[in-house]
């Protein structure tokens, strides 16, 4: 397999070979797959109805399209490293597992917000590993971070003419194949135009357009401007992504952090006085001790799931909880605020500052836990919703993060690894727990027990994804108040019709949304 220096349009040269232009022309065709199988499809939903029906569109999120992309993605980057003679290494294996576990559950589950904030992370890690699976990231003793700015500005950015160089070198003696591509190019460019004169043409002339309708409804399902769009957009991601993938398997082509560069910025860092630290953080402690002691009986009724007289429960909850979290957020930006610019006398962490430190996390910490006991006070009563689960849950793992931020204070250790575990860990937790069927089983359970005095049927049916359709069955089954079997009924039936009218695209399929049309066929 013969090299190549092929020149750029920049100032770079780049060594490209034939593994690099067949890669080049993969990476066009991931561009494309990238938009057409991840971005939602929108459907048109035909309702009928007793007095007449509506139509309107239904969009549909992506589902097993994310995860068969992130397979195909993984796939072609192993295959890439592997044919340029790297290595695999043992950090690039845990990181293809890590990724595949966060990509599963769009095939499971239908579409939450969870999902949406997993597809973003999904494609940080994603190129991020790149780094890990080359033996080219700083690691772990320099921090994810680190690796996380390397992979996504300086490595690609610096090789994006690599992708030009590599499929030119794959055309070049190819004449007639380099000719074919660059019609389809031109042809791609000027379909804008040649789009306008059709359409002007069919304006013109009523045989034209019935012969264009005839022919347009053969491509029902192949709209050439979808590819148009998909295509053309998919040329930027195709460029970055080769560029991340030369980058990597070409060690130095870019300007990178290094672990030394951190350390000297964080050495720079280090300029405030103690004294100027330890005040305000003094002062903070007090406060909270003063807190404390001045609302002692009020603030701590929740652990005793005891209500204070002049509140109803919504207002006791919601008036303190989400104050509470401010609050914890701003004491981390604090101890990781002192922590980055306190003067060091030599390499320690000044004394003062620790002790702080430790009594403004274990302060925090008894913070969290009113704060949950707030909320829990609240789901007790009311049931639960997204916000109140996905809130719970981040004070949960606020708190898990503050024990290992107080205990840092006390003994030196590298706090980022436990702290990505726990965060890595807890969200892939999150991602499989199926939350809306937990949300709308819950609800429906304390409600035929007793426990809960109503359900919000709209909430279950409008509010979350198919995951509430068994809780709704049973509920217009078994619920003891007529009135609110006959809403659970009624929301059925208008899923069903929805449902019926219009086909899920292929892209949006979930094993959960299949479950859910089969048990809506039924009815």
């Amino acid at each position: 397999m013969s090299d190549q220096r092929m020149s750029s349009p920049r100032w770079k040269v780049y060594v490209v070979d034939r593994v690099d232009g067949v890669f080049a022309v993969v990476a066009l065709l991931l561009g494309y797959v990238a938009w057409n199988w991840v971005w939602p499809r929108v459907g048109t939903v035909i309702a009928h109805t007793s007095d007449g029906g509506s139509v309107y569109n239904r969009l549909f999120f992506p589902g097993i399209g994310v995860t068969l992309f992130f397979v195909v993605a993984l796939g072609c980057s192993v295959a890439y490293f592997q044919l340029s003679r790297v290595r695999l290494s043992w950090r690039g294996v845990v990181g293809a597992v890590v990724i595949l576990l966060g990509a599963i559950p769009f095939s499971l589950y239908d579409t939450t917000p969870v999902h949406v904030i997993a597809g973003g992370l999904l494609v940080l890690g994603y190129v991020t590993w790149h780094g890990y699976v080359a033996r080219t990231a700083v690691g772990a003793s320099g921090g994810l971070m680190i690796d996380a700015v390397n992979q996504v500005l300086p490595v690609p950015v610096g090789n994006l003419g690599a992708w030009g160089a590599s499929l030119r070198h794959q055309l070049r003696g190819r004449k007639k194949g380099s000719q074919i591509v660059f019609a389809v190019v031109g042809v791609l460019v000027a379909l804008p135009l040649i789009g306008v004169v059709v359409v002007l043409l069919m304006n013109s002339d009523p045989g034209f357009q019935s012969w264009m309708d005839s022919v347009a409804h053969s491509f029902t399902r192949v709209s050439p401007w979808t590819f148009l769009w998909q295509f053309s957009l998919g040329i930027p991601l195709a460029v970055y992504w080769f560029a991340s993938l030369y980058g990597n398997a070409h060690p130095g082509r870019a300007r990178v952090l290094t672990q030394s560069r951190t350390r000297e910025a964080a050495r720079a860092a280090h300029t405030i006085a103690t004294v100027a630290l330890a005040a305000p953080m003094a002062l903070l402690c007090l406060i909270y001790v003063v807190f404390f002691a001045a609302m002692g009986a009020y603030l701590f009724s929740a652990f005793a799931s005891h209500l204070p007289h002049q509140y109803t429960y919504a207002e006791y909850a919601r008036q303190g909880f989400f104050e509470l979290t401010v609050v914890a957020g701003i004491n981390l930006a604090v101890v990781g605020f002192s922590y980055v610019v306190a003067q060091r006398h030599g390499r320690a962490y000044p004394r003062v500052l620790r002790i702080f430190g430790v009594v403004l996390s274990g302060l925090t910490l008894l913070l969290i836990a009113t704060a949950i006991s707030k909320m829990i006070l609240y789901i007790d009563m009311f049931g639960l919703t997204r916000l109140r689960l996905y809130t719970t849950w981040f004070m949960i793992v606020m708190f898990a993060v503050f024990l290992i931020v107080g205990a840092r204070h006390v003994r030196r250790f590298r706090v980022g690894v436990p702290v990505l575990l726990i965060s890595l860990v807890s969200f892939l937790g999150l991602a499989w727990a199926n939350t809306d069927a937990l949300i709308a089983d819950y609800d429906v359970d304390r409600y035929l027990s007793g426990d809960l005095a109503t359900v919000d049927v709209m909430y279950l049916s409008q509010g979350l994804s198919s995951a509430s359709l068994p809780a709704l069955t049973t509920l217009s089954e078994q619920a003891s108040s007529p009135e609110l079997r006959a809403q659970a009924g009624a929301a059925l039936a208008q899923m069903s019709r929805e449902r019926s009218s219009v086909g899920t695209p292929w892209t949006a399929w979930n094993w959960q949304l299949w479950q859910g049309d089969r048990s809506l066929a039924g009815r």
